[in-house]
């Protein structure tokens, strides 16, 4: 599925709510943004400059709309100016709304993280705006809010109502129900991206500080770990030392994750230790990896069942950190990833579409750069289409790597392809 098709498919999920997020953790955000507003004709578009209160807020928007509505803002302007309260501001914004000419089929309100960023503003009166402004909304007027952060405890009674919407283009966090049960108000929303950059964020926010090293790699550990035994951690973090020593060294640093997260990651029962009940978690690797063994236990026919596991992973498991169980959980996704890309490939070349078979074999020979079997289809796929110094030359790379790397030659089922192909009886 291509990412003009999926997002198409993305907003017209959306048409039941009256307010849509746009996760900021989705690599596609500002095309999606794009999206949202080449849908209508009449899309309106605010992008907050500076940090304001809820007054603030209307401020700006009057002014940013009258580019759309030279007269837009007047009950904006009055509520704003009467520090109206947030029942009454949704009421004046959607008053101005149904005056406009041209009438809005969506607002969209960029930079929306800075309404957050003023220590003034509690969430408490964000909270009753949106609420409110969902409530009164006109059926055919949406509002699309654009952040680079996003604050998922203020959201989540409203999602969770099903008056405001999460739009992600890699994972659906509507799924996520446990998270947005307002009965459920202890829980917490962890995300941890370990194929994209090693982030983390707790309901929206990111971690920033994990005062030195140790806590950060301890936490991936027991994210990766779902559960785990004390001396599986104790043997892979502190081997040498003796038990006392590293019991110690363990709950200080247990304590550093807590303290930064703002609540435990996990809890301790049987003999293992398994993730905390209190935290709803998402996991790249984990969504990741279910999509590969599912693929594998069924060979899929549909290409979208590779490509969503092919898009989750943006770059090497933790790039950036060299311990031993960081390297070899690497190397293990790494494998997997090349299997993703070489089984899009070949359910490419089944359709016949050479140009996306070649597309995904190239990049996975770059992941595994010896494996003859993708060479092998390359030179196939181009002589099918008539490029036979490509496919050539394929095998002289080939040859190249194999004699730099391994000092051996191509195998006989490679050298007979070679010949057929340079003899055109192929």
């Amino acid at each position: 599925m291509n990412n003009r098709i999926l997002m198409a498919e993305r907003i017209r999920e959306s048409i039941g709510e009256s307010l849509i997020l746009l996760s900021p953790r989705s690599r596609n955000r500002n095309a999606l943004l794009t999206e949202y507003l080449s849908k209508s004709d009449e899309a309106y578009y605010c992008a907050l400059n500076q940090a304001a209160d809820l007054h603030g807020f209307l401020e700006q928007l009057a002014e940013a709309l009258k580019d759309f509505d030279p007269n837009f803002g007047a009950q904006c302007a009055q509520a704003a100016s009467h520090k109206a309260s947030p029942a009454e501001c949704a009421e004046a914004l959607v008053a101005d709304l149904k005056r406009a000419q041209p009438k809005p089929t969506y607002l969209v309100v960029d930079n929306a993280d800075l309404l957050l960023a003023n220590s003034e503003v509690g969430r408490e009166a964000l909270q009753a705006f949106f609420g409110r402004l969902s409530e009164i909304l006109p059926d055919n007027l949406k509002i699309v809010i654009n952040s680079r952060l996003l604050d998922y405890q203020m959201w989540a009674g409203m999602v969770y109502q099903g008056a405001a919407r999460i739009v992600d283009m890699d994972n659906d966090l509507m799924l996520k129900e446990s998270f947005f049960d307002p009965n459920r108000p202890d829980v917490a929303y962890l995300e941890v991206y370990g194929l994209a950059g090693g982030y983390v964020f707790v309901n929206g926010k990111p971690i920033t500080t994990w005062d030195g090293p140790l806590p950060r790699n301890l936490f991936y550990f027991f994210v990766d770990h779902p559960m785990v035994t004390r001396n599986e951690v104790f043997d892979t973090f502190w081997p040498n030392l003796p038990v006392k020593e590293a019991t110690n060294v363990f709950h200080v640093t247990k304590r550093k994750i807590s303290e930064r997260l703002g609540y435990e990651l996990t809890e301790y029962s049987g003999g293992f230790y398994r993730h905390s009940d209190r935290l709803v978690i998402h996991y790249d690797v984990a969504d990741f990896e279910k999509t590969i063994e599912s693929a594998r236990l069924n060979p899929p026919t549909d290409p979208n069942v590779w490509y969503s596991a092919i898009r989750l992973y943006r770059t090497p498991f933790l790039y950036k950190n060299d311990m031993p169980w960081v390297a070899k959980r690497r190397e293990q996704l790494r494998l997997a990833y090349a299997e993703a890309l070489i089984g899009i490939a070949r359910l490419y070349r089944t359709q016949n579409d050479t140009e996306r078979s070649i597309h995904f074999y190239l990049r996975a020979m770059r992941e595994v750069p010896q494996r003859e079997d993708i060479h092998r289809e390359l030179m196939s796929l181009y002589s099918s289409r008539g490029e036979i110094n490509k496919a050539i030359a394929q095998y002289e790379k080939l040859s190249d790597i194999l004699r730099r790397t391994l000092g051996i030659s191509p195998s006989k089922a490679t050298q007979n392809l070679y010949n057929k192909i340079r003899a055109g009886k192929l």
